[in-house]
């Protein structure tokens, strides 16, 4: 049995023992997801819940928990000084899969200098090692759903009674841009599937509606036609494709005819970098089991709630509760709707908006709550050859600038043999502390929070550091 397993069979021995939970999670899809497993596995179980979903995990709310037992879903590791300090005498469960801080962290890069307590169990892959050469077990990063689920399926007397929870764990995945076909997360995959809880097919990737407004909220994947209702329609006309009908009704042949379209349009695209064919075309997952059976438009739709503050939703979408579909709809097309916005301000605005460093792009964004999903756009599609760096600024007193990096993962590839390449999590986490502020998360994917009037000392630091971890710093 892996050191990850047993970790899981802890947590699940823990759980059982108590007869109401604490669940805190955090608030995009792949938290919103994991708290939706384990609440999905304790209701089954009998066992009562409150369920709070947060950005960050701030030090008075920690102190403030009393519960007997809590559980920490996609986020703790950082924090998890604070965590044993004020909940010492509590049952504690930690699903994370976010790297450690590096001040947290012994001289063996992986193992925490202070050990929890034995009524502690924190799950995270980055923590736990193979039996051969120190290597950490996964190959592929799984989410924090994927380990909810992991834990869900120990709690279920049945051994197969939670398998349905399959779906929640594939969007979670998927809202945080990991690959679903391997490491861990195929393990999950391939018995959903094999059970029926799970179907795949191939095709674009665009998640499930009218054709027309696919196109035109069209974000990730990037189509350029994004946003301009007569652009789509002529191109839509010129295709002899009618706007109004659901994506599932097109015959193959024109389905190819779009895809080819749309591949052909973004080669064209003033922005560069375009589309891929991988990017639009591949697998789309079909989650048999929940309400909305789409995959992407699930992902999407919890993760909208979350963003606006109606995270509640979200986790009444993974109950199953049909009747959350409607709202959860309103607040994801008002989300792509501020983010369109943002895209075609930037787009207009010929480059003026976006300021290049040596090592890094970067801007400020002017709507609200987008921040890091706009940076991953933007890094993925549009401008790829180097980290993109976007701030949110708050006016006040005591505000804090919120900032969002995202990295293009080609450029990791690139890095490698180079050091150690770019890594935005320790990369942020640095700069940030250099202006007392703090930051972490993924390597490709990570954020900040500093001080208003700290931004420009941050963004010239954080170009010097990728720069050393590229091996290539030039300064200005």
């Amino acid at each position: 049995m892996t050191e990850l397993q047993k970790t899981v069979e802890k947590a699940a021995e823990i759980i059982k023992k108590h007869d109401y939970v604490r669940v805190v999670s955090h608030y995009d899809a792949d938290g919103i997801t994991s708290a939706g497993i384990i609440c999905n596995a304790l209701l089954r179980r009998g066992i009562q819940f409150h369920t709070t979903i947060v950005s960050k995990l701030e030090k008075s709310f920690i102190q403030g928990l009393n519960e007997e037992l809590i559980i920490f879903c996609d986020m703790g590791t950082a924090q998890m000084d604070l965590i044993v300090e004020y909940l010492k005498e509590k049952d504690v469960i930690i699903i994370d899969h976010h790297a450690a801080p590096l001040s947290s962290l012994s001289t063996s890069s992986t193992e925490l200098v202070s050990s929890p307590p034995p009524s502690f169990a924190h799950i995270n892959p980055y923590l736990s090692k193979s039996e051969h050469k120190g290597e950490r077990e996964i190959d592929a990063e799984v989410c924090a759903a994927g380990i909810s689920y992991l834990v869900a399926r120990c709690l279920s007397d049945g051994g197969k009674d939670n398998i349905d929870l399959a779906g929640l764990a594939v969007a979670g995945a998927l809202g945080d841009k990991l690959e679903v076909d391997r490491g861990l997360n195929k393990i999950i995959l391939d018995e959903a599937i094999k059970e029926g809880v799970i179907s795949v097919k191939k095709g674009l990737k665009l998640g499930d509606g009218k054709i027309r407004d696919l196109i035109l909220f069209s974000t990730d994947p990037y189509i350029p036609l994004v946003g301009k209702v007569e652009w789509v329609d002529a191109f839509l006309d010129k295709l002899s494709i009618e706007g109004d009908r659901n994506i599932t009704d097109l015959e193959e042949e024109e389905e190819r005819r779009l895809t080819t379209a749309l591949l052909s349009l973004s080669d064209k695209s003033k922005a560069g970098a375009g589309i891929s064919e991988d990017a639009l075309v591949g697998t789309t997952y079909i989650l048999n089991s929940e309400v909305v059976r789409n995959g992407l438009n699930f992902m999407r739709l919890v993760d909208a709630c979350g963003r606006f503050g109606k995270a509640g939703i979200g986790i009444g979408l993974c109950l199953r509760e049909e009747g959350m579909i409607e709202e959860a709809t309103s607040l994801y097309i008002k989300f792509q709707s501020k983010l369109v916005s943002e895209l075609n301000r930037i787009e207009s605005a010929a480059g003026n908006e976006i300021k290049e460093l040596p090592n890094i792009f970067y801007f400020y964004v002017q709507e609200r709550g987008i921040t890091g999903v706009l940076a991953g756009i933007l890094a993925e599609y549009l401008y790829t050859k180097k980290p993109v760096i976007v701030l949110n600024k708050k006016a006040g007193a005591g505000a804090e600038t919120k900032i969002s990096a995202r990295c293009n993962k080609k450029l990791l590839s690139v890095s490698e043999g180079e050091g150690d390449g770019i890594d935005l999590a320790k990369a942020m986490e640095k700069a940030s502390k250099e202006v007392e502020g703090f930051g972490g998360g993924h390597p490709v994917a990570s954020g900040a929070s500093i001080p208003v009037g700290s931004e420009e000392e941050f963004i010239t630091t954080l170009d010097r550091i990728i720069g050393e971890q590229k091996g290539n710093f030039i300064s200005n």
